[in-house]
């Protein structure tokens, strides 16, 4: 089982919206590893409990255990579509989430394969 675990802001977009989050995170999981059973879950942080550059937080962080080997391109399109799911239901900016893959399972051996352990991340970042 795959248990993406998404960290919000108590009474944020995301925290209203956490419905149709979920339901979007199965089905970015589903398109691509059908046999995946995935579980979501979310965490709500009251304010004065999470900040950015000393400030108030207005950020999402979302974890994801794939539990398989990946390609960098593969991590590439898959943290894309998370964060672009999290951007058209929230309105947040790109800037505001805060995506991380995680995978353990040993992978064919090339260049860009991801033979990491759980410790390892990937994250997309703007160019």
């Amino acid at each position: 089982m795959i248990r993406v675990n998404c960290v919000i802001q108590a009474d944020s977009p995301a925290d209203a919206a956490r419905a149709e989050l979920e339901r979007g995170l199965v089905d970015i999981h589903r398109a691509r590893y059908p046999d995946a059973t995935v579980e979501v879950t979310f965490q709500a942080v009251a304010e004065g409990y999470m900040f950015t550059e000393g400030q108030q937080s207005t950020s999402s962080i979302v974890a994801i255990p794939l539990g398989r080997a990946t390609t960098l391109p593969e991590r590439e399109e898959f943290l894309r579509a998370v964060c672009d799911l999290w951007v058209d239901v929230t309105g947040c900016t790109d800037h505001e989430v805060v995506v991380a893959i995680t995978s353990g399972a040993p992978a064919a051996e090339s260049a860009d394969s991801d033979t990491s352990t759980s410790s390892d991340t990937s994250t997309l970042q703007e160019a």
